[in-house]
């Protein structure tokens, strides 16, 4: 299990964490292109808003595996700050298995989201034309990635009640 955990957390890591990094800065040099052709050549790269948008919704949906494992998201902790500690992880194991249950919908909702692309042949209102399934897949990909880093915090998080007593 731990060997599988070590998985989860590498493809955190270096797909949602690094890679992601990287896409910024390529989106960046897009951005950058973009205004050079627009105002200096007066010729706009019109695909630039486009593939800037997909990058965008990709580096969004992508990063949440990464940012959930850093901590990054935010959240108020007022009131389960005052708990004591063997109900504050209680209390995290039930807000963990609901964030899992809606991250599962979404990866479900996403899936029949691209099937549905696929299936009627959907494309994007621009002079490219870009099938729309291809950039509507990093949301399948990001949510089951946010997934699976749920899993490995639910599983460890079990271990540490089991091993304090606590899941009594």
């Amino acid at each position: 299990m731990d060997k599988l955990f070590r998985v989860i957390e590498w493809f955190s890591d270096h797909i949602s964490g690094a890679l992601m990094a990287w896409s910024i800065f390529v989106l960046m040099l897009l951005v950058l292109v973009e205004v050079f052709t627009r105002y200096i050549m007066n010729q706009p790269l019109s695909m630039a808003d486009e593939y800037g948008g997909y990058m965008l919704a990709a580096m969004t949906m992508i990063g949440l595996a990464y940012t959930w494992k850093e901590k990054g998201h935010i959240y108020v902790d007022v009131v389960v700050n005052r708990l004591p500690d063997s109900l504050r992880m209680k209390f995290r194991l039930v807000t963990l298995i609901l964030a899992m249950i809606l991250s599962v919908l979404l990866v479900v909702a996403s899936c029949e989201l691209v099937s549905q692309s696929f299936l009627f042949g959907a494309r994007s209102g621009s002079w490219l034309r870009t099938p729309l399934a291809w950039p509507q897949m990093t949301l399948i990909l990001g949510s089951a990635m946010l997934v699976a880093q749920l899993f490995v915090d639910i599983v460890r998080l079990v271990r540490s009640l089991t091993a304090a007593g606590g899941g009594r």
